[in-house]
């Protein structure tokens, strides 16, 4: 009897240390695979290039993370920024071919570059006969809470529409 009580314990330690580690894997290998959402605090935005034709003008904002890896997916929040106040802004996802694309989930570490490409028409659409120039854009990454500000003059028409691509991996020129 002694001898079957000291196996049902050892199987029983066995089972329970399994259980364990089964149960801690997958919280493991979410933690390393899953890196949590960028804030904008930790993120550093440059207009990198744009480019117009026919009334539209479309612009790349590369995105630095200056801080620990973080991951971003989806599309950003945009305001224009005027010379003392926000702008009204109506932001649309895609609209033109290169804006298109499904969004990703994009891993920064650190000094990793992301990219969104914007774009806008500069030719006042129905009874606009000017279109508010903007001095920055206002940008707050997917899934974060903060915003940061980055030096880009526009002038969209449309009552400020902006068309903007998904977080793009790495550094995408407007060109």
């Amino acid at each position: 009897m002694m001898r079957s009580a000291s196996h049902f314990t050892l199987l029983g330690a066995g089972l329970l240390a399994l259980t364990v580690a089964v149960l801690a894997a997958p919280t493991a290998l979410g933690s390393e695979a899953a890196a949590p959402t960028c804030a904008a605090s930790q993120l550093k935005g440059k207009l990198l290039d744009s480019q117009g034709a026919a009334g539209t003008i479309l612009f790349s904002v590369k995105l630095e993370n200056t801080g620990a890896a973080c991951s971003l997916k989806g599309y950003p929040a945009l305001r224009i920024k005027g010379a003392h106040a926000l702008l009204p802004t109506h932001v649309v996802h895609g609209g033109l071919a290169i804006l298109n694309s499904t969004p990703t989930r994009v891993k920064l570490k650190h000094l990793g570059r992301a990219s969104v490409l914007v774009s806008y028409g500069d030719v006042p659409v129905g009874s606009e006969t000017s279109c508010p120039r903007g001095k920055a854009l206002r940008l707050r990454p997917p899934g974060a809470t903060d915003w940061l500000t980055v030096a880009v003059s526009t002038q969209a028409c449309g009552h400020g529409t902006l068309h903007e691509s998904p977080v793009l991996a790495g550094v995408k020129h407007a060109l």
